[in-house]
């Protein structure tokens, strides 16, 4: 508190480095510290819900508050223009029962890892909004501002909805996932059903590497392999390749040491399963990378190793697996290529990428369907 020959001015000792006006103080100042007023904010927001986020014209710039479901690890590397770059990936969600991935850059990123357990509710200035291989992707650069533990009523709506269910509840994602699979790609994809797959992997050989959009459910999970348990996932190494940004991603041994790498460094939780896929005229197994096999057990790598490490142990993680079982129609992302095994050629389909089916898209894809069939029907008549 400072006495002027203006009055008594009230003003908390954290502000008054920043405030710029001139003074005029008499000859007896009195300077006294007062606390912080809560119902000051530190940073204005103007939020946006994650649903709503889907109408906006993008690129666009929002605010968003959401609870932290997923983190990434910290990625060290080297821009083309030389420039010594740090980010990491988080996902969030909201009431709205959506998700969206935002990368984190500089300082915001190297937070400790402790900031992001237990599921946070954090606010994000500035977000950048852009859409990305067929879905959004957001990112916060180093001059936006992550809040930790913000007052705003949002975040308190967040965190009831958070611990009233959400946290089970499925999640409608923004952002797309799929390892390898770029924007041209999906958005390429040949529209297929699991009988077509079928057929593509008992060719002999395809010329190229094709894409295909399927919508199935998932009908099982590989869990045991000639009755023995099968893992369901692995340690991949995260330290940043030689002379680029991306991490190895190479298996490590039990004692992180990764061949690749000739080292021990970081390394991140990572899926690797056998799925049973249906549909309403056939079904295909299919080899499920990691991206994709998050979306579609509804369960990240690191939950999922922490399930099978707590007290239920491998009968809780196949349990939450389970559950999963004809839960939601999923638009997944398949790739056919040619690979050569023990020198024979052969064709190889896995699963790439994977979402909740977008109904409204799938709806109208399907009335299209329905009236070319009544449409073919009338002119045979």
């Amino acid at each position: 508190m400072a006495s002027s020959e203006a009055g008594v001015c009230m003003l908390p000792i954290s502000e008054i480095s920043s405030y710029v006006q001139r003074w005029t103080i008499d000859k007896c100042p009195q300077i006294e510290a007062a606390d912080d007023d809560a119902d000051i904010e530190t940073v204005k927001l103007s939020l946006t819900d994650l649903h709503t986020l889907q109408s906006k014209a993008r690129p666009c710039k929002v605010d968003l508050c959401g609870v932290i479901t997923t983190v990434g690890p910290v990625t060290n590397f080297t821009s083309k223009e030389g420039k010594e770059l740090v980010k990491r990936n988080i996902t969030i969600a909201d009431h709205t029962a959506t998700s969206l991935c935002v990368t984190l850059w500089g300082e915001q990123a190297k937070q400790e890892e402790k900031t992001f357990e237990g599921n946070p509710v954090v606010c994000l200035k500035a977000v950048t909004i852009k859409e990305w291989n067929e879905g959004l992707d957001g990112s916060l650069s180093e001059s936006g501002a992550l809040v930790l533990s913000p007052s705003v009523q949002e975040a308190k709506v967040v965190q009831h909805w958070w611990h009233e269910g959400g946290s089970t509840q499925s999640l409608t994602a923004l952002t797309a996932t799929g390892g390898g699979g770029s924007a041209a790609r999906a958005a390429n994809a040949k529209v297929a059903d699991l009988a077509k797959l079928r057929s593509v992997s008992e060719q002999v050989l395809v010329t190229e590497t094709e894409i295909y959009s399927v919508v199935c459910r998932l009908a099982l999970v590989q869990l045991q392999k000639r009755g023995e348990t099968q893992p369901l996932t692995y340690t991949a190494c995260q330290e940043p390749k030689q002379g680029k940004g991306l991490p190895c991603n190479r298996r490590v041994d039990s004692s992180g040491f990764c061949a690749s790498c000739n080292r021990a460094g970081k390394g991140a939780a990572r899926f690797n399963l056998r799925c049973r896929f249906v549909d309403a005229g056939d079904n295909a197994w299919l080899t499920t990378f990691h991206e994709a096999a998050e979306q579609v057990v509804g369960l990240s790598a690191e939950e999922a190793q922490n399930v099978e490490q707590g007290d239920g142990g491998r009968e809780a993680l196949e349990g939450t697996i389970v559950a999963k079982y004809f839960d939601q129609p999923l638009q997944l992302t398949a790739r056919a290529k040619s690979e050569t095994y023990n020198g024979e050629s052969r064709v190889n389909v896995s699963c790439i990428g994977a979402r909740p089916v977008p109904r409204g898209q799938h709806g109208r894809a399907m009335l299209k369907e329905v009236l070319e069939h009544v449409r073919l029907a009338a002119e045979k008549q």
